[in-house]
């Protein structure tokens, strides 16, 4: 696939599709192509199952929903199947599903939502949104002989997060190259196993920039604060329009909730472990609101759509930062523009995932709460200058004492110094070795393939 393929936006009615269904997209202000769109509609209207990679925001969705739309038979058999992790998505996909209805003559029934065998009835849809626990349950109730497409959306979160062992029933579909994998974050080892695992003919990958393009990256500075405080202070100075206010811990939800509360900030708030249909209408509510704040942890920071929300923060960071990426992709969706905000306090942890977040090429801005306002900051934040040590080079500190104390003794030895140093210098050069293997597989090399004579002791003089 070359740049040229997406170098300007086309409009829907480029492509050959019924127009009932252009009508219905028209309606829906859906009128030119994103370029994930431009490119996966077409494979897939070819009956080509695709790996297809796009940053969040960019119209992953509309991509298979389209085809299938367009590809839909009269015929009262399963003709679609759509996976994704999590049940609110699941609402969410058969939202744009029902949405273009009218141009295919389907009804909210025949666009199916299976969350559990309580919702299995003896109506037969054509599309069924399921999570990957209920697939071989699918089969065995829906006739499948009609089965054009399979899609694993999110997929990175559905492969690699624990549902693999549900993937097995998938095993007759991928025989029939039907299934197609879309997602926002894969390295590259891990392209190679999905292709692998799900024998895609294509793979479109259009990841130029980690998030979207419109989306403004800001780190807010709140020196001596603690994690609340900063908070308080940035939505005094700030106002908030319509955003979402992530956590990464649940359990933290509780605490920042009440803060929330008794300082009269009106929210609503999220986390996956709530009820599901309490998730829903909490969902619904917000996106109705034109303005409010929306407490929420990680669970909603995959797929979740809400076109006009104009901006995220990060109260912390996550462990994983490609959540930070998923996060920001929340707003500034489908050439919109929307502001990311992450707060900084002097915190160990949240500092030393922020550092990450700049060494993985991410471009942010500076403000600072100061006095109650938020003012930008002259020149980047130092890192380097706050906080404790990263947790790397404690380590490397433990295991240098670890080496100093093996070469102790009660009486003094000749070329004690030279075995102390010798033995730092060694310390050293394993954990420098180590760093540079990580950072390979990270960025998706091998390390077997690495040559370690750099890394090779230096022997003195015979």
């Amino acid at each position: 696939m070359t740049k040229k393929e997406t170098a300007e936006l086309l409009p829907f009615g480029s492509l050959n599709l019924p127009k009932s269904l252009l009508d219905s997209l028209s309606r829906e202000g859906f009128l030119y192509l994103s370029p994930i769109q431009q490119v996966a509609i077409p494979r897939l209207l070819k009956g080509v199952n695709v790996l297809a990679l796009a940053p969040t925001g960019t119209g992953k969705t509309l991509s298979y929903v389209v085809p299938i739309l367009a590809k839909l038979k009269d015929a009262p058999l399963c003709q679609a199947i759509v996976l994704s992790p999590t049940v609110a998505l699941l609402d969410q996909i058969q939202e744009v599903f029902l949405s273009l209805a009218d141009g295919c003559n389907l009804n909210k029934e025949e666009v199916k939502v299976i969350r559990s065998k309580k919702d299995f009835t003896r109506l037969k849809p054509k599309i069924v949104l399921s999570t990957p626990a209920m697939y071989p349950e699918i089969l065995s109730r829906y006739d499948t002989s009609a089965l054009s497409y399979v899609i694993v959306d999110e997929g990175d979160m559905v492969y690699f997060d624990g549902f693999q062992d549900a993937l097995h029933g998938l095993k007759g579909a991928i025989d029939k190259g039907i299934v197609s994998f879309f997602s926002a974050s894969l390295g590259v080892q891990e392209i190679k196993r999905v292709r692998r695992a799900f024998r895609t003919k294509e793979t479109i990958d259009l990841r130029e920039g980690i998030t979207s393009l419109g989306v403004r990256h800001h780190f807010v500075l709140a020196k001596g604060m603690s994690r609340e405080e900063a908070l308080l202070a940035f939505l005094k100075a700030h106002d908030f329009y319509k955003g979402i206010a992530f956590l990464s811990k649940r359990e933290d939800m509780h605490v920042v909730s009440a803060i929330l509360k008794e300082n009269g900030v009106d929210f609503l708030a999220i986390s996956g472990g709530a009820d599901k249909r309490d998730i829903r209408k909490t969902i619904e509510t917000f996106k109705s609101r034109k303005t409010g704040i929306l407490l929420a942890t990680d669970y909603v920071s995959r797929g979740i759509d809400v076109r006009d929300c104009t901006e995220v923060l990060s109260i912390d960071l996550p462990k994983d930062s490609d959540y930070y990426f998923h996060r920001a992709g929340r707003t500034g969706r489908f050439l919109s523009e929307g502001d990311s905000y992450v707060l900084l306090y002097e915190d160990e942890e949240n500092l030393s995932r922020a550092r990450d977040l700049v060494r993985r090429g991410l471009s942010f801005d500076y403000l600072s709460l100061s006095q109650g306002q938020l003012k930008p900051q002259k020149g980047p934040y130092q890192f380097r200058n706050l906080g404790k040590k990263d947790q790397s080079n404690d380590r490397l500190q433990k295991q240098i004492r670890h080496a100093i104390g093996k070469t102790k003794s009660n009486k003094v030895k000749p070329n004690y110094r030279k075995k102390v140093s010798k033995a730092v210098d060694l310390v050293k050069l394993k954990h420098r070795k180590k760093v540079v293997l990580t950072n390979i597989a990270r960025s998706g090399g091998n390390a077997r393939d690495f040559h370690s004579d750099e890394f090779a002791p230096r022997r003195g003089k015979k």
